[in-house]
Formats: C-alpha cells, structure tokens, sequence
C-alpha cells in the first residue's frame, strides 16, 4: 500500500502542477497577456489546494474505504477535466469571470482532496515508521510537483496542443482513477468511472484548429465570413492568423493579441512601415542592421529591401513564427535571404551574449507596452544595452505603443530623441534632419525585382516626400496622444506593466489600494 501511496502521491502532484500551467497559458491568452495573470491563477489555484485538502482530512476521518474514495473523487476530476476541452469557448470568450475563476478552484480543489488521503493511506503504519512513510508520500508530491512544470511546460506544450494537453491530463486522471478503483477491488466504480470518463474523452477529443473555432466564437470583433485560417501552438505562445472576406492581408494575433499583418505592399502600406524606412532617410550607409522581434516578418523584409543593408540580425524568442512566415509567399523570402541571419532567443539575453556586436539600424517592433514582461525590452536599463550596441552614428528605433512612459525612457538614455507615429527614434547623434540625398535610398528599394515605390511616393502628398519633408512629430507635441504622467520605466518598477498598466482604468479602486500599500512600504524610514 506504502507503494501505491506514493504512485498515487506523486501522480496527483504531476497532474495538479500541469493543469495549473495549462491554466496560466489559456488564462493569459484570454486576457491578452496582462501581467495579472500567473498571480490569478496561483491565487486561485491555493485557494483551490487549500479547501481541497481541508476535504481529503474530513475524509480521512470520516471514510474507511479510502481506495474507493479515491476512485470516486478522481473520476469526477477526470470528467471536470476532459468538459474543458468543451468549455474552451466560453473560457476564451471570458464573459464571465466569475465561471472561469470557479473552474480553476474545482480544478485546483478536486485534486487536491487526493493529497492527505495519499498521506493517509501512505502512513497506516505504527511505531518509528510512520515519519519514514509520511516523508516516502510527502516526497512523492514534491517529485510529481516538480516534474510537471517542467514535462509540461517545456516538453508536452512545445509538441502537443493545448486541446491535446488538456486530454492528455484528462486521460491521465481517469487513469489514475481506474487503479485505485482496481486496488480496492469496486469493480463496479472502475466500471462506472470507465462508463463516464471514454465517452467524455470521445465528445471532448480535439478536432482539426479546434482552439481555433474556440477562438472565432470568442472574438466578437470579427467580421462577417472571417475565419481563423492558423494556430501555431508550442511552449512560448499561441499564434493565430485571421483571414478576412474582402480578400485584405491576413492579419496575425499573437498570444491573442495584434502583431501585424502580412503585407509589404507599400502603396496600401497596412503596417505602417513608413516607420522602419524612415530610418534610410537618417542614416548614411546602414550596413548592419539588428531587428528584434520577426512576428510577420514585413519589417525584415521591407528593410531587406534596401542594397545598401549587407548583414541583418533577426532575434526571434518564438519559433512559431518562422513556421507561419514559411507558408506566405510574400515574407517568405526573409527565410532564404542570405544577408539575413535568423536566431531563435530572447532579445535582451542576445545581447548581453554578445557585447562586441555591434549596429548601424537597431530596430525593435515588439508588442503592447502593457503586456507582461514587455519591461524585459522597455526599460531604462534595457535601451543603455541597445545603446552600447550601436555604432557610431547609429540608431535605435522601436514601439512605444503610445506609451509616453517609453518616450519618457528613452529621453533619459539617448540625447537625441525622435517620434513619428508611435515610434521612438533614440540615438547619441543627431537625427532630427534627413540627410540631403536621403531621396536616392528610396529609389533603389526592390523587392522580387519590382520597386518598392512608384513616382507617385515621391511627389508632393506622397509617402516618401513624407518620411524625407516631415519625419517626426515636432518636440514640442511629442507627447500629444499619448499615455498621461510620463515615467521612465525600469527594471525595478514595471511601470508599463502595473503602474500604467490596462487594468489599472479597470479597477482604479483596486490600485488605490496597491498605490498606498507600496507607499507604505517603500517610504523612508
């Protein structure tokens, strides 16, 4: 039974963990990746734990058939588990977060009953074995807890989809539930959990972009006859893309979020990549260029379009996206171009691994300033990083998504600082002039051997007359339309994240109350 106990023990402690990870990636991806999320559900998921096992004691006490119990309480967790898969539209959907919040409590809850009955059944020893066999069971938990984090998060996530890793713990639960009603002999139990679990596994087995039709009910905003036409799943996120009716570019989402389309057609010009070849204007020969960020792969593709870049660095932390680029022909060829090197890692870890590179353009079109971790490649201490990179007379641009904190930051790195649209241009050299045959780098741009820009880009009214007459927004209104009380991010204060955050007009009683708890904290003492 000591055996049993500690399988039981371990097995509970592997399935609890990987829900709880799968439970922090579909949270996420429902809010869009506010940085909120891991602490909800780990508030939730306690909660959960912390009744659960309040119950298994009351069991424990109360049972004498323990096995049985077991059987019972896994079955009705394996079936809880496998109505997920089902449930994924409305958890996706998040109308209401109350339903969500009480799914991730039973979750939590269910299995949580199993740890002091596994203690218990682990434990009905005497004398000076009792201690041996508690920490036999206890050790057990701490093996499964570990194990399933890291099989999970790293292997299961990066190889299976989240409607086949939500089956898989299904599955696996109902498993767990048929040994113990075996070892106890309830053939009737086994029985009727195997009745109850194989057709929910039926109804709930994930078809073709089954989280895809979960996501299109869900996204109210989309218009008539659009359809998911991609999920790109693995451990960093899931990417999706939207193909719309009147035949425009596919727009892709990443982590349910807005990360551009596939387009590099500048006469339509749907990615405003204006903001990436206004860079031409400003700097005389960029021959090496770092892009962090592929997503869709156009800001690589349009620069690639420029003769005079001989070398581009592409830093890319999910692979997914080569994946999706691979399967559009109009930024596939960033995947072939020889002058383009292509590397699958964190941005900021890439450039503390390499402190003598060195950049002419150091362009970053990353996500929303809101979302977590975005501090990782917005912060004060980030953007003196990109700075050491540069060389002489180089340039560092990336997004601000609107966010005055950003513009604020790079003020305080940079000596010379730009906008146009949502872009900070940050430099140790003066960029505020185009330079005076800035019209010549626009004419040679090709791609597929046509030119980027027609004659009508360079006459009056037209786009490159724009980026070369009036590239930025005047000093003086650089911070109309934008994010109010600008500060400057760091590492330390996530500003973008929290203080600033989108959650913050949500709940503004909320953050009052934050606001005054940090205040007392961190006042002097």
């Amino acid at each position: 039974m000591a055996s049993f106990a500690w399988i039981l023990s371990l097995g509970v402690g592997f399935l609890s963990l990987s829900q709880e990870i799968l439970w922090v990636r579909l949270v996420s991806f429902t809010t869009r990746g506010l940085s909120q999320s891991f602490a909800l559900v780990l508030f939730l998921f306690l909660i959960g734990i912390a009744v659960g096992s309040a119950i298994g004691k009351r069991l424990c006490e109360r049972q004498h058939d323990l096995l049985r119990t077991s059987a019972i309480v896994l079955g009705l967790a394996a079936v809880v588990d496998l109505s997920l898969l089902g449930l994924l539209p409305v958890i996706v959907q998040w109308q209401s977060g109350a339903s969500v919040f009480a799914l991730i409590v039973v979750t939590a809850l269910l299995k949580s009953i199993m740890f002091p009955i596994a203690h218990h059944l682990g434990s009905q020893q005497s004398g000076a074995r009792i201690g041996r066999s508690v920490s036999k069971v206890y050790f057990g938990n701490i093996v499964g807890s570990t194990l399933g984090p890291i099989v999970t998060g790293y292997i299961l996530l990066d190889r299976l989809t989240m409607d086949q890793c939500l089956l898989l713990i299904g599955l696996a639960t109902g498993l767990l539930s048929l040994s113990c009603a075996m070892r106890a002999r309830a053939l009737r139990i086994g029985l009727a959990a195997a009745l109850v679990i194989v057709p929910a596994a039926v109804l709930a087995w994930p078809g073709p972009l089954s989280l895809a039709g979960a996501i299109a009910a869900a996204d109210k905003t989309l218009k008539p006859g659009a359809r998911i036409s991609h999920v790109v799943e693995n451990r960093s996120g899931i990417i999706h893309t939207i193909a719309e009716p009147n035949g425009s570019s596919e727009a892709v989402m990443g982590g349910n979020v807005y990360d551009g389309r596939i387009a590099v057609d500048m006469d339509a010009n749907q990615n405003a990549l204006d903001r990436a070849l206004v860079l031409l204007a400003l700097h005389p020969n960029p021959e090496n260029v770092v892009v962090v960020g592929l997503s869709t792969g156009a800001w690589a593709r349009i620069l690639s379009a420029s003769p005079r870049i001989k070398h581009m660095t592409v830093v890319e932390i999910n692979p997914g996206y080569l994946q999706l680029i691979a399967q559009y022909p109009q930024v596939a060829p960033v995947l072939s171009d020889p002058r383009i090197e292509i590397v699958v890692d964190d941005g900021r870890r890439w450039l503390r691994r390499h402190p003598q590179a060195r950049f002419d353009l150091f362009v970053q079109n990353t996500t929303f300033s809101w979302r977590a971790y975005s501090t990782n490649l917005l912060s004060r201490e980030y953007m003196q990083l990109a700075g050491a990179h540069l060389k002489p007379g180089g340039i560092v641009a990336l997004n601000s998504t609107d966010s005055s904190d950003v513009l604020k930051t790079a003020t305080e790195v940079f000596p010379f600082v730009e906008r146009r649209s949502n872009f900070i241009y940050g430099s140790f050299s003066d960029i505020s002039r185009p330079l005076p045959n800035a019209e010549a780098a626009y004419h040679e741009l090709r791609l597929d051997d046509k030119l980027v820009f027609g004659d009508a880009a360079f006459r009056e009214g037209g786009l490159v007359r724009n980026m070369i007459g009036a590239p930025f927004v005047p000093h003086a209104h650089q911070y109309d339309g934008m994010s109010e009380a600008p500060t400057a991010v760091s590492d330390q204060n996530l500003v973008v994240e929290h203080a600033h955050a989108r959650m913050r007009g949500s709940f503004p009683a909320f953050y009052r109350q934050v606001d005054a708890v940090r205040s007392l904290l961190h006042r002097d003492h």
